[in-house]
């Protein structure tokens, strides 16, 4: 793996380069709400989080998403979540990982893979139930042939 200039998992650009979304994908099981807005905060919290439209954390169970109108480390409920159970299913299938038993670095390559192949489906994604928030909130279209980075180093 190529070493680690900024502790984001993921950076998505639109065409003109601008940021449009950061994530983080995290190994994690037992997650909740609480859980997620404790660690968006303390991202902010220490300068990790730059402006992005949009910022997500991933975990085997659940996604978890927020619109980046607010940059104060203050805890804020995530706005949209998604089920990551069925939204994942077939990368986990596909790369034939067990979702409790994936390693951090596996999950990573498949939150990456499934960030990708967002971004390339045209308006499939739309059209699928288990990413009904992120349509709702604007996401999907805003990823709509975005450049995704692993480990960005910009």
């Amino acid at each position: 793996m190529p070493p680690r200039i900024t502790p984001i998992d993921f950076v998505a650009y639109d065409r003109d380069g601008k940021v449009v979304l950061l994530a983080e994908a995290k190994s994690r099981h037992g997650t909740s709400d609480s859980w997620a807005a404790k660690l968006r905060r303390n991202m902010l919290a220490h300068g990790v989080l730059p402006k992005s439209q949009y910022f997500l954390i991933a975990t085997p169970e659940r996604i978890y998403g927020w619109r980046q109108e607010n940059l104060l480390p203050v805890e804020v409920p995530p706005q949209f979540t998604v089920d990551a159970q069925k939204a994942l299913a077939p990368y986990f299938s596909k790369l034939g990982q067990n979702p409790a038993q994936i390693s951090p670095a596996a999950f990573e390559l498949l939150v990456l893979t499934w960030l990708t192949d967002i971004a390339r489906s045209g308006d499939q994604p739309h059209h699928d139930p288990s990413l009904r928030s992120l349509s709702e909130s604007g996401l999907l279209s805003s990823l709509q042939q975005a450049e995704i980075e692993m480990y960005p180093a910009r």
